[in-house]
């Protein structure tokens, strides 16, 4: 099996990036709503480049509560309700084990043989090829594959993407994305809704005070820009750096729970050129298997090429590329064979 001590702290190091994703936010949340404060100041042509900065810091003690408080709120709704908005988002439904036997078993026989609550099963009605996992705790985990996945891969391997997304609720990592996702939504509807409104009412407003005031207006809002700006990357740096890394342990821990690389691999390569997601939201494609999406420089990548983790199945999973796929079996019988035959490679024990 997976080296104990690298999973346990893998995991541990996920709750303590959840911890610390509790307590950053909020800081840079409140460098964010420094930044909107200046620019207030400087429309309202209440400061002067001067003073607008101590002004803004002096008001912060008072206005940060009800910030603080508007984010706390939006992350409660968040919380509890993600499922149901990812669900609307997507437009997955629920399926029962008689809808889907198939894909429901082999749900169910990877939960029960971790000693799991089985996470209720979802399909998304497209032909993309695709899967992810929500949920932050046990009672609403769910995993949703796409109806072009189910159709096209075979047993072994729809078999290995559900033991890739059940590892990602095992490893802990769909709390902590969601959790990551949750507050760049917040610093999304701050960033860009609150402070373009603030614009819109005020440009009247702003242009008088410009002329009265020389450049101090133009130039606190500039560094208001720039505050809000550099707040908002750097949520969405360190959300994208989030998740890149978990894909390769997810991965891992599909191997481990199947004991079949193989189907792993097969998988991937099927899903490679056929994962796109056009219609759902860019928070959502960060949580399935595989986002294709490219970032500047890799910055913005949530997920590590395809390529990169078939190399990482081969080199310490004991994997082989060009091995022979199966026929898709749609009876409802899940294949046995996957998770009950051992394969040897340098993540299992013994």
């Amino acid at each position: 099996m997976l080296s104990a001590t690298g999973l346990r702290t893998h995991i541990w190091n996920n709750n303590l990036r959840s911890v610390l994703l509790l307590g950053f936010f909020p800081v840079l949340l409140l460098v964010l709503f420094y930044g909107l404060l200046i620019g207030f100041l400087g429309m309202s042509g209440d400061a002067t480049l001067d003073t607008g900065f101590a002004q803004a810091a002096n008001m912060l003690p008072t206005t940060a509560p009800y910030a603080l408080g508007g984010a706390g709120v939006w992350f409660g709704i968040a919380f509890f309700g993600h499922n149901a908005m990812i669900n609307a988002a997507t437009k997955a439904k629920p399926v029962t084990i008689s809808q889907e036997p198939r894909a429901y078993r082999m749900l169910e026989n990877l939960s029960i043989s971790r000693g799991m609550t089985t996470p209720r099963l979802m399909v998304m009605e497209t032909q993309a090829l695709n899967a992810f996992a929500s949920g932050i705790r046990a009672e609403n985990y769910q995993v949703t594959l796409t109806r072009g996945l189910m159709d096209t891969l075979d047993d072994e391997e729809l078999e290995a993407v559900i033991a890739h997304e059940l590892s990602h609720i095992r490893h802990k990592d769909v709390r902590m994305l969601i959790i990551a996702v949750i507050f760049v939504g917040i610093f999304a509807f701050v960033g860009e809704s609150l402070f373009r409104n603030m614009f819109r009412v005020n440009l009247g407003r702003t242009s008088k005070h410009q002329r009265s005031g020389g450049g101090s207006a133009g130039v606190l809002i500039l560094v208001a820009f720039a505050i809000v700006a550099l707040t908002y990357v750097l949520a969405l740096l360190i959300r994208f750096t989030m998740s890149r890394k978990r894909e390769y342990m997810a991965d891992a821990g599909a191997v481990e729970l199947t004991k079949n690389p193989d189907a792993m691999i097969r998988a991937l390569q099927k899903i490679s050129g056929n994962a796109e997601l056009t219609t759902v939201p860019d928070e959502v494609r960060e949580m399935a298997i595989y986002n294709p999406r490219v970032g500047l420089a890799g910055l913005f990548t949530t997920h590590p090429p395809i390529e990169k983790r078939i190399q990482a199945l081969v080199k310490f999973g004991g994997g082989r590329v060009g091995t022979q796929s199966r026929p898709v079996h749609r009876s409802g019988h899940a294949a046995a064979s996957s998770s009950s035959e051992t394969t040897k490679n340098p993540w299992f024990d013994g």
